[in-house]
């Protein structure tokens, strides 16, 4: 198992890691809304879109979760059309510091769009309702080949590692193979591959990362048991110098000329395994490059995947949240810091999800307070507390106060099902919180009235677009009635 230090030691050296990823670039569009009435002019559904949000797939979501997990520099080089959606994708590479100097534009085709709509009610469960796609590319046009190749010569001198991710068999060819591995023997480059269908085309690559779906179809050969699997395996090193064979609920195994050992996954919850895979190739590719062991990559390969599959759709994932898995004995994975949340808080809005925020002392935690965090938590998709530290409740409340300490409220708090963060801060005013982490939602209790509240806090919070909700409390419920019933 890794100890904390090593752990800071590798995801500090992330930001040393520079990555050229190639492969299928894909939009991913969730679209989020209601089902209203059946139509007039045909027996159909009506969707009413209430939200939307993009994400970069396939070899889109590696550079992205690079990204997010801090690489110092990541270019994409693959292929999008000239459209709508290529100038869509190009955007969210652009707000999630992927550089797409390397893009190739194909007149003929549109850009790859993956779409899923998602509907749901008041007295139903929102459910996926519909998928789109477009047509499945092949056969790749001599000119863009070219283009791809001299996009890889001209960026692969100023990095570290080349990713590949061949998702529908459209960019990657044998002559892009062959580009990448000159590259890689003249400037030194780590080299990582994934391929959903033919990892058996992919040569001379340090790591492949197939799952043991994956494996089967690129070798033609069986996986369904441990003897075969390590055959398969076996076989896959003749060409590669590791295969880290993906194996879902059973975790990841490092196969090597020397070892085999599994590592078993950290996930404790499965909502959606899309893009599962993007996750483990990121953290392997940076856990590589800072000179981490085959044990550690899959650690950390572990730990983002396990926080993949709890989330819906194509995600990225941060350090703090591999972090929050990785050592979840150790404290609750809710409880952050601001800086870590600040980047939680974009993960959530970027993916189109409703953040609220509210505060308070939370001292003794009764029916009241669970009924205003329950009631919060309605106000959008995720919810996150900010909780008064030991000193500023002191301050406030005086020198007796707090009755429970503020590690144990915040583990507390954080235990709640309808909390998903909390941040303990020391700060008498929220407004430069406020600021830092620009909730869409700012939910305070019903005492209060729109007029009532702290100006400073409104204005800052309408400025940027922000909503106040206000609470309606619980008569009769708080921490003071319940230390006065105490000392009678």
């Amino acid at each position: 198992m890794m100890n904390k230090d090593r752990f800071d030691t590798l995801t500090n050296s992330f930001s040393k890691a520079r990555v050229l990823v190639v492969g299928d670039i894909y939009l991913d569009e969730t679209n989020f809304g209601v089902i209203t009435e059946m139509s007039l002019e045909a027996p159909i559904p009506v969707f009413e879109l209430q939200r939307r949000y993009h994400n970069p797939g396939a070899a889109g979501n590696v550079a992205t979760n690079l990204a997010a997990m801090g690489a110092q520099r990541v270019e994409m080089v693959g292929i999008v059309g000239q459209d709508i959606n290529a100038d869509i994708v190009k955007k969210e590479f652009k707000d999630r510091n992927v550089s797409i100097s390397g893009l190739v534009a194909d007149p003929d085709s549109p850009t790859n769009t993956y779409g899923k709509f998602r509907a749901g009610g008041e007295t139903y469960p929102e459910q996926e309702i519909l998928r789109s796609d477009t047509p499945r590319k092949s056969n790749l046009a001599s000119d863009l080949e070219a283009q791809v190749i001299e996009s890889i010569k001209a960026l692969a001198p100023d990095v570290d590692a080349i990713v590949v991710v061949d998702q529908v068999s459209y960019v990657i060819t044998p002559d892009i193979i062959n580009t990448i591995n000159e590259c890689a023997k003249e400037h030194k480059l780590l080299t990582v591959a994934d391929s959903r269908e033919r990892i058996g085309m992919v040569h001379g690559f340090d790591v492949v990362l197939p799952n043991e779906l994956e494996l089967a179809v690129g070798l033609d050969m069986p996986t369904d048991t441990e003897e075969q699997l390590a055959t398969a395996a076996k076989k896959m090193l003749e060409q590669a110098g590791c295969a880290f064979i993906t194996r879902g609920p059973d975790g990841i195994t490092p196969y090597t000329k020397d070892s085999a050992i599994n590592y078993p996954t950290f996930a404790t919850e499965v909502v959606d395994v899309t893009g599962a895979g993007d996750t483990v190739t990121s953290a392997t590719t940076l856990t590589l490059l800072a000179n981490g062991t085959h044990e550690e990559a899959a650690i950390m390969a572990n730990g983002a995947a396990a926080n993949a599959v709890r989330q819906l759709g194509a995600v990225t994932v941060t350090r703090a949240e591999i972090e929050s898995v990785v050592f979840q004995s150790q404290q609750s994975q809710s409880i952050v810091n601001l800086e870590d949340l600040q980047a939680i808080v974009k993960n959530y809005q970027s993916k189109g999800q409703t953040v609220v925020w509210t505060n308070g002392c939370f001292d003794i935690l009764h029916a009241g307070h669970v009924t205003y965090l329950m009631d919060a938590a309605k106000q959008g998709d995720v919810l996150i507390v900010g909780l008064n530290s030991d000193a500023s409740v002191s301050a406030v409340k005086g020198p007796d106060r707090p009755i429970v300490p503020e590690d144990e409220r915040a583990l507390i708090i954080s235990s709640l099902e309808c909390v998903d963060h909390v941040l303990v801060f020391g700060d008498s005013d929220t407004v430069p919180l406020l600021d830092a982490l620009k909730p869409d939602i700012y939910a305070k209790g019903g005492d209060y009235t729109i007029d009532t509240i702290n100006q400073d806090e409104r204005v800052l919070v309408e400025s940027y677009g922000g909503a106040i909700a206000l609470i309606p409390g619980v008569d009769g419920r708080s921490t003071t009635n319940i230390i006065q019933r105490l000392s009678e």
